[in-house]
Order: structure tokens, then C-alpha cells, then sequence
């Protein structure tokens, strides 16, 4: 038998993770609404998908391996820069729209290059996180039908509760 449980779990920090899609606002949304009633911190992450190596092969045939690496790094740090200028906006947006209360609520926005699972199970542990919030997309009739690959895998082995977000159905 389990112990009786006397209070409900601190959340202090809250990581909302988003893929940039059409349900980052959606998702950003019940991040918010969380802290609010927890009266807690959100950090945003989003990972930005390692190239493919075997889909680069062809192109570094062409250029060369020196140049392509060179090609790769120069457009790694534009992409973060716009990736995180457009959070900013959404952002903006949401607590411009919803949450004016919220706008110290968000403490850092993370926008990292690397396997999604991964990086949001190592954020959740680097960061101390009790919660994680993200959306439950699905990419078609061979993903699973519920919930996203990254999102089923982060659950199965993440050590924090969790928040999954279906998709906003209009």
C-alpha cells in the first residue's frame, strides 16, 4: 500500500518545451497558466534536429568536408538567433494577450542543436525542473496516435510529472 499523501508536489521550475509548430503558442499557453498556479518559473526549450550525416554525404562530395563544417557552424548560430528572436515574439504575444500578470514569469529561453529526447531529459536535469510541459504532435499515419515519438519517449523516461498537450483542434 502506497503512503497517504498529506500535500500536493512543489512546483517551482517548469520547463515548456516547444517544436516551433502550428500548437508552440498552445503549448506556451498551459506552460503559463501552470506557473501561474504554482507561482513558478518557466524556461523554454526548443531543439533544433542534428542533420542527418547520411543525407550530407553528397554535399560534402561536392564542397568538401572543411567547407561544409564552416557552411554548418556559420548557419548554427543565425538559426538559434532566429529561433530565438521568434520565441521572443510568441512570447510577447501570449502575455501581450492572456498573461499580462506572467511577463517575469519566463526565465530563459534555451534553443540547443541535438537529439530532442535527449536534450530535453538532460535540460530537466541540468535546469532541476519539477514539471515539463509539451505538445503531443503526431507526424502521420505511421507515428503513434496519441502523442508524438519525442513526447512518448520523454514520458517514459523522464523523473518529472508531466504536461501533454493535444493539439488545439479549430
Amino acid at each position: 500500500m502506497s503512503p497517504e499523501i498529506k500535500r500536493s508536489p512543489d512546483i517551482n521550475k517548469i520547463l515548456c518545451c516547444i517544436a516551433m509548430g502550428p500548437n508552440s503558442e498552445w503549448v506556451m499557453l498551459h506552460a503559463l497558466h501552470e506557473a501561474g498556479v504554482h507561482n513558478a518559473k518557466v524556461d523554454i526549450l526548443h531543439i533544433i534536429p542534428a542533420y542527418d550525416a547520411a543525407m550530407a554525404t553528397p554535399i560534402v562530395s561536392f564542397m568538401g568536408e572543411e567547407k561544409f563544417r564552416q557552411l554548418v557552424e556559420e548557419h548554427k548560430e543565425e538559426t538559434t538567433e532566429a529561433i530565438k528572436r521568434e520565441i521572443e515574439e510568441l512570447k510577447d504575444t501570449i502575455i501581450r494577450g492572456h498573461f499580462d500578470e506572467s511577463v517575469d514569469r519566463i526565465r530563459k529561453i534555451h534553443v540547443y542543436e541535438g537529439d530532442p529526447e535527449l536534450e530535453v531529459l538532460h535540460m530537466a536535469d541540468e535546469l532541476d525542473v519539477d514539471m515539463i510541459v509539451m505538445g503531443t504532435h503526431s507526424k502521420g499515419l505511421t507515428q503513434y496516435t496519441f502523442m508524438g515519438s519525442v513526447a512518448r519517449k520523454v514520458l517514459k523516461r523522464g523523473r518529472v510529472p508531466m504536461l501533454l498537450v493535444p493539439p488545439l483542434t479549430v
